[in-house]
């Protein structure tokens, strides 16, 4: 009885392991071993369960090995694609393995060069390029060798109020990401700050402190600083050239002997001994 020789198709790309972001342009390719004259057009096809059924059509395109695809909003980690000759159905290939289509996340805040601060109320911000019901967040100050989360879930609105936590670096990064999938995430660009807080409370204004007698320099913290540095103005706070105790341990409270420097404008600072920007007058 009769036989058939048919068009022999190799798909090559995506084979198996790509990872495509929705809304990018990616190139499908393939091999033919006949002739383009014998097979002018072919079908494309995707599947997102592993190529039990091919649902989505994505073109009858002319048979040159390559066409440009703007990838859809079907996410799924169970991608592949048919190639087939558009005259005959019995003629085809499809990805040896899955690829996957994923989301797409871009952190827009904290994004590098932000200082917060422990305890302030801060929103988290980013984009999402296809559906994504809900995202996981998380933090990290070692550029995710480790992370801390901060939600195993919540809805994906593009916003999320954080409140600081007590976790003082200058190297920190925020991370989005699909709360059911991982591979699907962006972080912050670039590091930011979270810094701690003082207030001061004594000397605070008004006060008349005697000279050679002593006095308790007294202050609130915000987030855990070990170690303080004193400093005081006599004009004003313009300047502050004098240095009370250039590290001390951080107790909320300094007993001061008033020193020979009478002044109707003294002023006090409070900051912290390893970070001169964090301070309070």
């Amino acid at each position: 009885a009769d036989f058939k020789i048919i068009t022999g198709l190799t798909v090559t790309v995506p084979n198996g392991g790509e990872k495509w972001d929705v809304a990018s342009a990616q190139n499908i390719t393939w091999i033919c071993t006949s002739a383009q004259v014998n097979v002018p057009q072919v079908k494309l096809e995707y599947s997102t369960d592993g190529g039990a059924t091919y649902p989505y059509i994505i073109a009858a395109a002319g048979n040159t090995g390559t066409y440009a695809w703007t990838v859809p909003d079907t996410i799924s980690a169970s991608f592949k694609v048919r190639v087939g000759d558009l005259a005959d159905s019995t003629a085809y290939d499809v990805s040896d393995a899955n690829a996957k289509i994923r989301a797409k996340f871009t952190v827009t805040a904290p994004n590098g060069g932000e200082i917060w601060t422990v305890s302030e109320s801060r929103n988290i911000t980013w984009t999402t390029v296809g559906t994504v019901a809900n995202v996981k967040l998380d933090y990290s100050m070692n550029d995710f060798t480790s992370a801390t989360q901060i939600t195993a879930s919540t809805p994906n609105t593009g916003t999320f109020a954080w409140t600081v936590p007590d976790s003082i670096s200058t190297t920190v990064k925020v991370r989005v990401m699909s709360a059911t999938d991982s591979d699907a995430f962006d972080a912050s660009d670039a590091n930011f700050k979270i810094r701690g807080a003082f207030g001061v409370t004594a000397p605070n204004g008004g006060e008349l402190w005697l000279i050679n007698q002593n006095n308790n320099i007294t202050w609130t913290t915000t987030g855990t600083i070990a170690n303080v540095k004193l400093m005081y103005s006599v004009d004003g706070g313009l300047t502050y050239p004098n240095t009370i105790v250039a590290s001390a341990l951080n107790a909320n409270s300094y007993t001061w002997l008033i020193p020979d420097s009478p002044t109707p404008i003294a002023r006090m600072r409070v900051s912290d001994a390893s970070d001169a920007t964090v301070y309070d007058d």
